[in-house]
């Protein structure tokens, strides 16, 4: 597996050599027309940092409809085909070739891809046609303003934000992978989708590192799963004897077991791609979080996967692998990625460092069955594309009812519906249906908004549940006694100063702001949660209470705030 290679098409989880990065310099319009034909490329951007982004080149505030346009030239390879994929363009996109429309997807968080094979007699000119009204309250948008941009909402995205590649794929491949740990077999249940022809998959499972995947040694074992209809599946038992505790993924030591998967017929090989999994289970019992069978405390920080030059999208691997370094020298053992279905490539790092990860969907301005029928859809295809990701333990739906409230009958039922449907799709997390407060019947962590100061935090999560922090009840129905609250946001405080941004709170000098932050922190160790988010990894926008600034500088020394959240856990445990 390559450091921070380009995803396959299941993603980082499922890679083969053979890819090219298309990332770099396109031509590109900004233009109404709905076909190609009178669109003048006039300038260049610089994929994928969107158009609104400083980093694109192009830096404009207002688009609804942007143009690209890459000319490629591959020759054909025998018994291979040439796929382009687009890691996410938001939010609808065609795709032309050589003028013709081959291609449409809906969904600005989520993958898609066509074959260019057929095309490869002569250089192939790509389209892409990317759509996102900035005045639609219908698509699930997250934290993107309807307007101008304000408050607790930031500039829009559109585009293309994610990478763009082309990859080669044997005529007969492995489509995709879905592995379910199983701690209770100490193994991983597996199904493989297979397209062309083939007998049976391979598999060959090499032990289990921390980090990097070493894929020299020798495998612990191989086995062999038939194929029936294009798909396999099996049990892959670990060779292991003993106490598995040193197998497991945890923060704390992030075991990942490199996997190398084969297409076979007889012995032939048709395919071959690398992937890994971490053998963890999460659960929660009357709220409390369970990592492995056992409770534990996750101590979140929020990462709204913003920057200053991409905005949506991140300058550089590098800079997903600094935020993800960041969070952990705070001391933090997790992140909320808040309000986006964030780029897979976070998800690898959060695998290889050990960080716990809620996910987060975008969600509409507004409710109506349009707006049900694209948030399901991108739902689904984020749970697929991310199912096989060790660090990602929960999937937040919603936050603070965004889109759904007032609430009416139909608003509930849909809440009730989308969390029944990520349960169906994938069963193996934790779902949250609906962070802050009015939480519907169904929900696995009771999640809560509070950014009271924090003696009166320690008042009312110290003993029992506040009725309706903020102003708005937890739940929209009764709560099971014994219930714990987890605060999924509070904090929120602003070091002062000259500029215009905000903070819930504000503490003036870098003294007095560590000490402020290091009594929230105390206050959230210390109650009767079940575990935290504080508010923020760093300033975002006009929204400036980070503990680093917008371009990742601390604010405070981090060594210090690591040694008192370890210092919090550790008398916590002791407490219980």
């Amino acid at each position: 597996m390559r450091r921070g290679g380009l995803p396959g098409p299941g993603g980082p989880t499922l890679q083969r050599p053979g890819w090219r990065s298309l990332e770099g310099h396109w031509d590109f319009a900004l233009s109404e027309a709905e076909a190609p034909g009178g669109v003048r490329f006039d300038r260049k951007i610089l994929v994928p940092f969107p158009p609104e982004a400083p980093g694109s080149g192009v830096g404009e505030a207002w688009v609804g409809v942007a143009w690209y346009r890459k000319v490629l030239r591959a020759k054909p390879r025998p018994g291979r085909r040439l796929f382009l994929r687009f890691g996410a363009v938001d939010y609808r996109a065609e795709v032309f070739v050589n003028g013709v429309r081959v291609l449409e997807h809906e969904g600005g968080h989520t993958p898609f891809g066509l074959d260019l094979t057929p095309f490869l007699e002569r250089p192939v000119e790509v389209l892409v046609r990317a759509e996102d009204d900035p005045l639609d309250p219908e698509a699930p948008r997250g934290k993107q303003a309807l307007g101008e941009p304000g408050g607790i909402f930031y500039p829009r995205t559109t585009g293309i934000w994610q990478p763009v590649w082309l990859e080669w794929v044997p005529e007969s491949h492995i489509a995709a992978l879905r592995l379910t740990p199983d701690l209770k077999a100490l193994g991983f249940h597996l199904e493989v989708q297979a397209h062309g022809e083939g007998e049976a998959v391979e598999v060959a499972l090499f032990p289990g590192v921390r980090g990097e995947a070493p894929l020299g040694e020798a495998p612990w074992l191989e086995a062999r799963f038939p194929l029936l209809g294009e798909r396999a599946s099996g049990f892959l038992g670990l060779p292991a004897k003993g106490s598995p505790e040193g197998l497991l993924w945890r923060p704390e030591t992030p075991v990942l077991f490199p996997l190398r998967l084969r297409l076979l017929s007889g012995r032939r090989v048709l395919d071959e791609v690398y992937s890994y999994g971490g053998l963890r289970e999460v659960a929660a019992q009357k709220g409390v979080f369970l990592l492995n069978g056992e409770p534990y405390f996750p101590r979140l920080v929020l990462d709204q996967g913003l920057w200053p030059e991409g905005h949506l999208a991140p300058p550089s691997l590098a800079a997903l692998r600094r935020d993800a370094a960041l969070a952990k020298a705070l001391g933090f053992n997790g992140v909320r990625k808040h309000r986006k279905a964030e780029d897979p490539r976070c998800l690898h790092l959060a695998d290889r460092l050990g960080l716990l990860v809620f996910a987060e969907m975008p969600s509409f301005f507004r409710f109506s069955p349009k707006a049900a029928r694209r948030y399901l859809a991108e739902l689904a295809e984020a749970l697929e594309r991310d199912r096989n990701h060790p660090s990602l333990v929960a999937w937040i739906l919603f936050n603070e009812g965004w889109g759904l409230t007032p609430w009416r009958a139909e608003t509930l039922a849909f809440l009730q519906g989308a969390f029944l449907l990520a349960r169906a799709l994938d069963p193996t997390r934790l779902l949250v249906d609906n962070d802050g407060f009015e939480h519907g019947p169904f929900w696995d962590l009771l999640t809560v908004h509070d950014y009271a100061p924090p003696e009166v935090l320690a008042r009312r999560y110290g003993e029992g549940l506040p009725e309706a922090p903020m102003g708005r009840p937890l739940a929209l129905a009764g709560l099971p006694p014994g219930v714990r609250p987890f605060l999924s946001e509070f904090g929120g405080l602003r070091l002062k100063g000259p500029g215009p941004g905000w903070g819930y709170r504000e503490a003036e000098g870098e003294e007095a702001f560590l000490r402020e932050a290091l009594r929230y922190l105390e206050t959230a160790c210390g109650s009767r949660l079940s575990g935290f988010c504080y508010t923020q990894l760093y300033d975002t926008f006009q929204e400036e209470n980070g503990l680093l600034d917008f371009w990742r500088r601390p604010k405070v020394p981090p060594e210090r705030v690591r040694a008192f959240l370890e210092g919090c856990e550790a008398r916590r445990l002791l407490a219980e």
